[in-house]
């Protein structure tokens, strides 16, 4: 993962990953109870971030299942304390999960940032232990800060990110490949949704817009893309509290699938 361009280490990073889980979150749980998930699970969740999705596994499996939470960094992910959750610092690029030992294995807007995004999507299906399922979420975000009515210096900017994460060697589009992928890997009892992410200015949520150019803000300027004045400017026109603006995020792409056997 030495190409993600998120810093980890940014003293507001918690703050924007639970931005983002705010967003995300009931979207993946309605999956997940579609999926069937019960007592006794054994889960992984992959990328865990802060641990809303592990908790919420954690809590649905009960003390006869299992959930391991990974990610890279985990000083987020530490101060879960649950008999039935264990916290492993673990890139799975280079550390794959056991084969064969998940009844589900769940990763939101992690594969999007990988360049070895093929090669992890694979071991994620050999993760599985057969009928287990795989959950896959990733994002579609060419028309990320697209707006009505139309924001020239909103989009300019949402378009200025996605051009950050190419050159960093991200997908902004990688949610519309999952299905394929799945496919090819030889998942039976597949599905896909997708949901459009739409805030209204100057709320709660488009803290997940601000904080995302807060983060980025440096390395936007260093690539010559925006400037601070246009950043600044965007960041200000996100939070304004009279804002008439429907901002539009990723469109969340969710797509799930079965290992044959069980």
């Amino acid at each position: 993962m030495s190409h993600y361009l998120l810093n980890q280490a940014w003293n507001r990073e918690k703050e924007r990953l639970e931005s983002i889980q705010a967003l995300h979150d009931p979207i993946t749980i309605r999956h997940l109870e579609a999926l069937g998930v019960d007592k006794g699970w054994h889960c992984a969740e992959v990328g865990a971030g802060v641990g809303s999705i592990a908790t919420w596994l954690s809590e649905r499996i009960g003390d006869s299942g299992q959930v391991v939470a990974t990610d890279i960094d985990t000083r987020f992910l530490v101060a879960l304390s649950r008999a039935n959750l264990d916290v492993r610092s673990q890139d799975v690029v280079t550390e794959p999960l056991e084969a064969g030992a998940y009844d589900l294995v769940h990763a939101r807007m992690l594969l999007m940032h990988l360049p070895e995004r093929e090669q992890v999507i694979e071991q994620l299906v050999a993760a599985l232990r057969p009928g287990g399922y795989l959950l896959v979420e990733d994002a579609d975000f060419r028309n990320h800060q697209v707006c009505s009515p139309p924001s020239g210096l909103l989009t300019r900017t949402g378009t200025a990110l996605v051009r950050l994460l190419q050159r960093g060697g991200a997908d902004p589009s990688y949610g519309l490949k999952l299905l394929p992928a799945l496919v090819s890997l030889g998942l039976t009892n597949i599905g896909i949704e997708g949901q459009q992410i739409v805030v209204p200015g100057g709320t709660e949520p488009c803290a997940a817009f601000t904080l995302l150019l807060e983060q980025l803000s440096d390395k936007l300027i260093e690539a010559g893309l925006l400037s601070w004045e246009e950043i600044e400017g965007a960041i200000q026109e996100l939070r304004h509290p009279s804002s008439p603006v429907v901002i539009y995020g990723p469109i969340m792409i969710s797509v799930w699938g079965q290992r044959s056997g069980g």
